[in-house]
């Protein structure tokens, strides 16, 4: 059996998605996505990480029309390792592949988790349990 590496993210696009040409022809596009944490700093300021999302074929096609800046959506696919050369030596970068999206604008999905729990170092199988029941419901919402 294969090893899993599934993603589920909720969150803001930063930047519209862009198509990217490819020397194979495929469809590819390409967008910033912003996910914050459920804590802020000290001063009150939220933290947030930054992700590029690939999105390739017929959902690249659709990341096209229907991810702009702003856009609140779910993210459903795979986290990546890749690298690349610049002047000051090798960069690395880390990339989700989108495998499924869904857009979030308007709807009012909502999680059952407090925030308490989730900020946590470690979960405990009944957060673990409620964070999978909230995957499930978001991707029949």
């Amino acid at each position: 059996m294969a090893d899993l590496n599934f993603i589920v993210l909720t969150g803001r696009s930063t930047k519209d998605a862009v198509v990217r040409p490819k020397a194979s022809g495929q469809a590819k596009a390409e967008f910033s996505f912003e996910v914050d944490r459920p804590f802020l700093r000290e001063s009150g300021e939220p933290v947030s990480d930054l992700f590029l999302v690939d999105v390739w074929g017929e959902l690249a096609s659709w990341a096209v029309e229907h991810v702009k800046a702003g856009t609140r959506l779910a993210v459903i696919g795979t986290l990546n390792k890749e690298s690349y050369m610049t002047r000051g030596g090798r960069e690395h970068l880390t990339v989700i592949k989108a495998k499924g999206m869904k857009l979030l604008d308007g709807k009012d999905w909502q999680y059952n988790l407090e925030d308490e729990r989730i900020k946590g170092d470690s979960w405990d199988q009944k957060t673990i349990e409620d964070a999978v029941r909230a995957v499930q419901e978001l991707v029949t919402y």
